[in-house]
């Protein structure tokens, strides 16, 4: 279905229009989650274990409680980490969802031109050491020109989106519609990682970072 939609323009628009849809319904129906609740929840498991022995039915409902609190507690960090999108991270998942057909169809620079541009802010042989290189084309993106780069690796297909522009100073993540993102910082600029599989996601932007690093 993904490699039809970059060839077929109805179909990607037509996805767009519903992936849209279904992300202002996710927003209508979220539901701000107290800070405090999960500490509060905790709390109440130490104080419960610090009361006096009960008796043998007064254990079974205390325990019976306690795992309840422990499942709403397991269940609250899944919530604020799914709900605990960047800015940024979204705007890259956002690109791939609605603009990377576009993108593609708009035709890639000679990789001659895109060695040069992206010598200094993420060089061709790095990401040549990672997977194959399908596209390398200057887009719009976030109010700014990014270059966005479609890189295929054994496990996945993933896209980049190298920001001479937008710096950051940690990584920054987001998770929508089944595709997940990370950003990592450059030496100049930044990179959005994008994906199906976060394992990809997360390996590629570990790799590059490490490279990073190191120079």
């Amino acid at each position: 279905m993904r490699a039809h939609r970059v060839h077929c323009a109805a179909c990607s628009a037509f996805f767009s229009e519903q992936a849209t849809f279904e992300a202002e319904l996710r927003r209508g129906l979220e539901v701000p989650v107290p800070t405090e609740c999960a500490d509060r929840l905790v709390a109440s498991v130490g104080a419960a274990e610090r009361r006096p022995p009960a008796r043998h039915a007064d254990q079974r409902r205390l325990l019976i409680a306690a795992a309840g609190v422990a499942a709403a507690t397991a269940g609250l960090s899944a919530y604020m980490w799914l709900t605990r999108n960047d800015a940024l991270a979204m705007a890259c998942i956002d690109f791939t969802m609605k603009d990377e057909a576009k993108s593609i169809m708009m035709g890639a620079m000679p990789r001659a031109e895109a060695a040069r541009v992206l010598a200094d802010l993420l060089p061709i042989e790095r990401l040549e050491r990672i997977g194959q290189i399908k596209h390398i084309a200057p887009c719009p993106f976030n109010g700014g020109t990014a270059y966005h780069v479609v890189l295929v690796v054994p496990q996945d297909k993933v896209t980049l989106l190298v920001m001479p522009d937008a710096g950051v100073s940690a990584r920054k993540r987001a998770a929508h519609e089944g595709l997940y993102a990370r950003v990592i910082p450059l030496r100049s600029g930044s990179v959005g990682i994008v994906g199906t599989n976060i394992d990809v996601v997360e390996s590629i932007a570990g790799a590059l970072q490490g490279e990073r690093d190191h120079a």
